[in-house]
């Protein structure tokens, strides 16, 4: 199987079309951030995009899933605890091929965490302008740089692509894993390839994480809090715990399990989010509860680790009455180096030229979980993360995303979907 290179002209001209629509895709991103998505809020941001998909000639498809309507209910995103599915579309953005070429599905997630939707855009940087403001590298300005793509696309092939390309945007990948994207894969959306739009500093990554959602609960006594030795601290029980994920992170921090991981400094993050306890002030508290994310590798067995999780914990402090559960899992998936999805993309970052090339340095995983592996996992999809941004900016209080770094992922995403699709591999 092979992949075909743009050539030199062809290029040179869709690096002309990428860069004349800068201007209308900056005031794009800038109408996103101040459109603000957290999960379960994501309606209007949904039916923004797809409003602007359809002024500018794409094909829609926007609809609401119930959870009964799920074709493949039993799949554990479906079980998972979750934000009712009501009020949240999902929304896939249809460019139809002109050939028997494979389809490819470009997925993008529309929730982001919460936060207020500052805007902000500072042309202080050596780098180009920054674009500050909630879902500016997770996930609004990657979606906007695949937007940017298929616009650039449109004007250089207004014949179409070799095949379909599908730009899906799903909700709640904050809120549960894998679900949004279960209610396109339920409405019969399929691809023979597929990139998830995720922070990865414009280098391809062909493996993502899967884990583990838990919650622990340190069960107590209340008294006064004069006579505090008569009852049960659950929030000093609680302490014992966390200090207990900390040796159990750093026990299984084998960076020699997966090679694709290993430039990683932890192997396996277990990662705390939430901590709540206490009823009233003056009362020892009765309950506390903590809950996080345990991250594993592609490989790893989810029940095995499960087991393994609740053992380990409750070994190190063996006198505190704790129940451990796990409301969500998420897969992670890893695409062979070799396939001609990944040949495709090493095609398309060399063409993006010599600082681009020279950043990259071989295949890695994305040090996370994301909606990679749903379809890798059902229907065995080739599927890469990419996108423009860095998880140290994802969720962080002043998350931002350069211009420039978004300019320069639509190129290569543009050179990718030419390569991918006109070469011989795409009829799976």
């Amino acid at each position: 199987m092979r992949t075909t290179k743009p050539s030199g002209a062809a290029c040179l001209e869709l690096s002309r079309l990428v860069s004349a629509l800068r201007p209308e895709m900056l005031k794009l991103l800038e109408q996103s951030l101040r459109l603000a998505s957290p999960s379960g809020q994501e309606a209007a941001f949904t039916r923004f995009i797809e409003a602007w998909a359809r002024a500018h000639g794409f094909e829609t498809d926007l609809w609401e899933a119930a959870e009964s309507q799920l074709a493949v209910a039993a799949a554990t995103e479906a079980r998972a605890r979750h934000l009712p599915l009501a009020g949240r579309p999902t929304l896939v953005i249809k460019w139809p091929g002109r050939g028997k070429a494979g389809t490819l599905v470009l997925n993008a997630h529309a929730d982001t965490v919460a936060g207020e939707p500052r805007v902000e855009v500072s042309s202080e940087h050596a780098g180009g302008p920054r674009i500050y403001g909630r879902g500016a590298c997770d996930v609004k300005g990657p979606l906007v740089g695949a937007l940017w793509a298929m616009l650039a696309l449109r004007q250089a092939q207004p014949q179409g692509p070799a095949g379909d390309v599908l730009l899906e945007l799903v909700p709640g990948e904050e809120d549960c894993v894998g679900l949004g994207t279960l209610t396109s894969v339920a409405r019969g959306y399929r691809g023979s390839g597929v990139v998830v739009l995720e922070p990865t500093e414009n280098l391809p990554r062909c493996a993502s994480r899967g884990g583990l959602r838990f919650e622990i609960v340190a069960g107590g006594r209340s008294v006064h809090g004069t006579v505090k030795w008569l009852g049960r601290d659950a929030i000093a029980s609680m302490r014992k715990v966390l200090d207990a994920l900390d040796v159990l992170e750093a026990r299984w921090n084998d960076r020699a399990a997966d090679p694709l991981f290993a430039a990683y400094p932890i192997a396996r993050p277990v990662t705390v989010d939430t901590v709540h306890g206490g009823q009233w002030q003056g009362m020892v508290c009765s309950r506390c509860q903590a809950g996080g994310y345990f991250e594993l590798m592609p490989a790893d067995d989810h029940e095995a680790w499960k087991e393994r999780f609740a053992g380990e914990l409750k070994s190190l402090v063996p006198d505190e009455a704790l129940e451990i559960s796990f409301p969500e899992r998420y897969n992670g998936h890893l695409t062979p180096p070799g396939d001609p999805l990944c040949k495709a993309a090493e095609q398309a970052v060399a063409a993006a030229g010599p600082e681009a090339a020279s950043r990259w340095q071989g295949w890695a995983g994305f040090n996370s979980g994301c909606e990679a592996g749903l379809r890798f996992r059902e229907h065995g999809t080739p599927t890469l993360v990419w996108g423009p941004g860095s998880l140290a900016q994802a969720h962080a209080a002043d998350e931002w995303i350069a211009l420039d770094d978004v300019e320069t992922f639509a190129g290569m995403l543009a050179r990718f979907i030419i390569g991918y699709q006109e070469g011989d591999h795409g009829k799976r």
